[in-house]
């Protein structure tokens, strides 16, 4: 019986013990980032060319000091606002909400790339749902691939539909782009001499641009701006070697109309570019950097040309209402802070000149390197 008393507290203070050894090797990281990925899903899409939308993504990793093995929480979601141009006149419009659940156990294996598989839950919103009753919900498993560049994690992530249409590796709906910035992440190396020896740097861009907004047709009895502002987010990753970098930028700009009784949004402007920089270092420790790209832009403006029929081929602009070559040249004036100039030149559009200040801008990018 003594025996008893004595192992029972024993094992109760190696619990403990274990226990707490156990915290202290488990690690849990929030995450911030951005899914991209297309406007269909299985067994149902829109007419036309897909459009690639970029959700917000916070979630959380956690994983084990003393294992390869991790396991992730993401969240993402959008809410887009869709206009029906065929009900344009009658100041129709729909939104949708966008909502993705992702649970991953990955695998890190050597340098710095990962495999995952999980599970996934989408639920998605707009008036035909209420409208026709129809499913909101697709559940299934989720497959993964991951690879570091520097602080940024880029991953691959393929969906197999269960639930309601069976879907697999084909449906290229079923596709995504993951990047994430993982805080306090231990493999984000911190020394200094290391990331300058590094062939790869990845940036996080961040800034504002300004251009004017004369020109764009307003409704009566509404205003613009003359200057419209437009925040500016990005990805930069720079080859040391060449002085190339490679850059998804986008910028986004809403002008709001609460008062008005048919639209919610009066100015609407979202431009992507996609190109190459090149960084020219200067004797002052500073640098000159020029662009050349693809940029496309959604035009809220532009849609009227998208009613039937319309004066124009709208062929590939029902998404994108110009696409072009975007140019762009920038001087660091700070440390990190460039000011530059950025415009696109129209190759397919509607109704767009070749020279529209609306498509010019000046702006202050910020380069941040987390750590």
């Amino acid at each position: 019986m003594k025996c008893f008393y004595f192992v029972i507290p024993m094992m109760v203070f190696c619990n403990h013990i274990s226990g707490q050894s156990f915290l202290k090797s488990t690690q849990i990281r929030p995450v911030i980032g951005a899914r991209n990925h297309t406007d269909g899903w299985v067994g149902f899409r829109t007419s036309g060319p897909r459009y690639v939308i970029s959700s917000v993504l916070l979630g959380v990793d956690i994983s084990l000091d003393s294992l390869p093995i991790s396991m992730a929480f993401h969240r993402d979601w959008s809410n887009e606002y869709f206009d029906v141009f065929t009900m344009r006149e009658l100041g129709i419009s729909q939104k949708q909400t966008w909502i993705e659940n992702h649970l991953l156990f990955k695998y890190r294996m050597k340098k710095k790339n990962a495999i995952g598989i999980g599970y996934y839950h989408m639920k998605r919103e707009n008036i035909a749902h209420h409208t026709f009753n129809s499913n909101r919900d697709n559940k299934g498993l989720l497959l993964s691939y991951s690879q570091k560049l520097d602080w940024l994690s880029i991953e691959l992530r393929n969906k197999i539909s269960l639930q309601p249409i069976f879907g697999f590796i084909v449906d290229d709906v079923l596709y995504s782009i993951v990047m994430t910035y993982t805080i306090h992440d231990p493999t984000n190396e911190k020394d200094e001499n290391h990331k300058a020896k590094s062939k790869i740097a990845v940036n996080g861009l961040l800034g504002t641009r300004f251009f004017s907004t004369k020109g764009m047709t307003i409704i009566p009895n509404e205003d613009f701006d003359k200057i419209g502002i437009s925040p500016t987010i990005g990805i930069e990753i720079l080859d040391r070697k060449s002085n190339f970098s490679l850059n998804l930028e986008k910028d986004i700009w809403i002008s709001l109309n609460g008062g008005s009784p048919f639209r919610e949004v009066k100015g609407y402007l979202n431009s992507t570019f996609i190109g190459i920089k090149y960084h020219l270092a200067l004797k002052n420790e500073r640098h000159i950097r020029m662009g050349l790209g693809y940029s496309m832009i959604r035009d809220l403006d532009k849609t009227r040309y998208l009613v039937i029929p319309s004066p124009y081929n709208t062929d590939g602009l029902v998404n994108y209402q110009v696409k072009g070559i975007g140019v762009t040249a920038s001087y660091e004036l700070f440390k990190n802070t460039d000011i530059e100039l950025k415009h696109t030149f129209p190759i397919r559009s509607l109704n767009e000149p070749l020279f529209n200040p609306t498509r010019f801008s000046a702006g202050i990018i910020y380069r941040a390197h987390p750590k």
